[in-house]
């Protein structure tokens, strides 16, 4: 019989292939393939093994984690996948690997936190024009605060709390999941609700000042954000996740009295530090709007678009500004970029400075003769500029702004790690 939840089901269809090929399926080593993986292998089937490709997975004791990876580097039949059709493979199999956690020896599902839910805009069934649409349509709508945390989620299971975070189950090898726990074990309404309600996936967002992010709170603990049914799926609407957390005495996410157009009105409003955004609830239909504000300190804070934002700002003078509102444990990675922007920059002008000075400037003509003959090819504009008083800036070119392999650098994944 099938789930309601495409992840068990293709869980069981691997497992159940991997069985008929009469091996043995727990003879497999922990220290180097989940149960998982091994069965994929075991079938012999191609499109398991690039199933499995962009998911990771976390095993502990009888408990298997699947989470969606890869998102911009999903491969399906030799061809990248875009991001859009990413949540689409495998008849949507991705958008319910949020960390959800299967019982590998009963076959079940042990926590189901909320499906994969996309920013406005992000995506045609997002678009501003179709949420419109949506909401038009409804019985219940909601706005909610979107909090700038960790995903956890906690269920009474087999007689115990079992809790989960993004990418893990092993709190000892998870300080941010240990740290949930021992803010779950901080008030008694937290275990007397999972006690009570057993068949309930309960879903938090972490906020801890050991783990900041964009924005600043002054303030700790676990904030219910949602609960459903690891029965059917079905997910509480904020109204009753608000009547959760007053029942059991929990912090919990908060419900705003806004409409969609209101809340596209308020996008410049906040701070990057003050708060991240929304999250709109239409029929447990769910779409994340962002602080713009927020969306552009995100980018400064991840990957090469942070590299590309410090740049800019360099070149433009802005940098003060912008390191002014970066979260203090990102600072080191942007002042990495910036040092060697900055020493770029510093290198470059003296060069141009000492082409400039060493040039004949009997006219014009033989100016630009000796520097076509004698200057570098990078620099030969910077010069030309310099002797006709015409302003330039060694970070940009005429596409735009430098990147750092502009720069000489290759290995970007030096420069960001921490």
């Amino acid at each position: 019989m099938k789930s309601w939840n495409i992840a068990l089901n293709t869980f069981l269809e691997i497992k159940n292939k991997a069985a008929a090929t009469g091996q043995d399926l727990w003879n497999y080593n922990r220290n180097i393939e989940t149960c998982l993986a091994y069965w994929a292998r075991l079938t012999g089937e191609p499109v398991y093994t690039e199933m499995l490709r962009n998911l990771e997975l976390c095993e502990f004791k009888n408990l298997l984690l699947l989470k969606y990876a890869n998102v911009t580097e999903a491969v399906l039949d030799g061809e990248t996948v875009s991001p859009d059709a990413f949540w689409d493979l495998y008849d949507g199999l991705y958008r319910e690997c949020r960390s959800v956690v299967i019982d590998i020896v009963r076959e079940c599902l042990v926590l189901t936190p909320f499906r994969k839910f996309r920013n406005i805009n992000e995506s045609e069934e997002t678009s501003y024009e179709n949420v419109r649409d949506r909401i038009s349509r409804a019985s219940c709508v909601e706005v909610s605060d979107k909090l700038d945390g960790s995903m956890q989620s906690a269920r009474f299971y087999q007689g115990e709390i079992v809790m989960a975070g993004s990418q893990s189950l092993n709190p000892n090898f998870s300080w941010r999941l240990k740290d949930g726990l021992r803010m779950l074990k901080s008030l008694p309404g937290y275990e007397k609700m999972l006690r009570d309600n057993p068949d309930l996936t309960f879903i938090f967002e972490y906020i801890s000042k050991q783990d900041r992010h964009v924005v600043q709170y002054d303030t700790e603990g676990l904030f219910l954000t949602g609960v459903r049914s690891v029965l059917d799926g079905r997910e509480a609407s904020y109204r009753e996740v608000l009547d959760f957390a007053s029942r059991y005495e929990i912090p919990a996410t908060r419900l705003f009295d806004k409409t969609l157009d209101e809340v596209m009105g308020e996008l410049d409003d906040r701070a990057a530090s003050e708060a991240e955004g929304f999250v709109l609830n239409i029929d447990g239909f769910k779409v994340k709007i962002k602080y713009n504000d927020y969306v552009f300190m995100h980018k400064v804070v991840n990957t090469l678009t942070a590299i590309n934002v410090v740049i800019e700002n360099i070149a433009e003078g802005r940098f003060d500004d912008l390191l002014s509102k970066i979260p203090l444990p990102f600072r080191g990675k942007v002042m990495r970029v910036a040092a060697i922007v900055r020493a770029y920059e510093k290198e470059t002008n003296e060069a141009v400075d000492a082409a400039y000075r060493t040039a004949p400037k009997g006219s014009r003509k033989e100016f630009m003769v000796w520097v076509n003959s004698n200057v570098d090819r990078k620099i030969r504009g910077y010069v030309r500029m310099k002797y006709l008083g015409q302003p330039y800036n060694v970070l940009k070119k005429s596409t735009g702004y430098l990147k750092l392999k502009d720069m000489g650098v290759t290995d970007y994944k030096e420069v960001l790690s921490e």
